[in-house]
This record gives C-alpha cells, sequence and structure tokens, in this order.
C-alpha cells in the first residue's frame, strides 16, 4: 500500500464515492481507472491526423 497526494476536493469526491459503493477507496479508483480505456498509439496518431491534417494539407 501506498500515498498519494491528490488535491483535498478529490479525495473527499473518491471517499464519497467509495461510502456509496461500499468499498474502499482503492477498490473505487481501480474501478474508475477499469472504467477509462489505455491510451494507445493508434488513436493517439488518429487524433493528430484528424487535428493537424488540414494544416498539413495547405502547407503542402
Amino acid at each position: 500500500m501506498t500515498t498519494i497526494k491528490v488535491p483535498a476536493e478529490v479525495r473527499d469526491r473518491l471517499r464519497e464515492r467509495a461510502e456509496a459503493q461500499g468499498i474502499t477507496q482503492g477498490e473505487a479508483l481501480a474501478r474508475l481507472l477499469d472504467a477509462t480505456p489505455a491510451p494507445d498509439i493508434e488513436s493517439f496518431l488518429d487524433d493528430v491526423t484528424e487535428r493537424w491534417g488540414p494544416l498539413l494539407d495547405r502547407l503542402a
């Protein structure tokens, strides 16, 4: 187990969520992380292409 430093507002929100679900704060945090898709290089490149493509086309 370890300690992480977060703003008090985040700590309080995590505590409230955990209490509402009847689980520990660690379990609540794990569930939140599991529900969030992990970034991958392909989605990053797709985002870059979408955002910068028109500008790069104009420069070419």
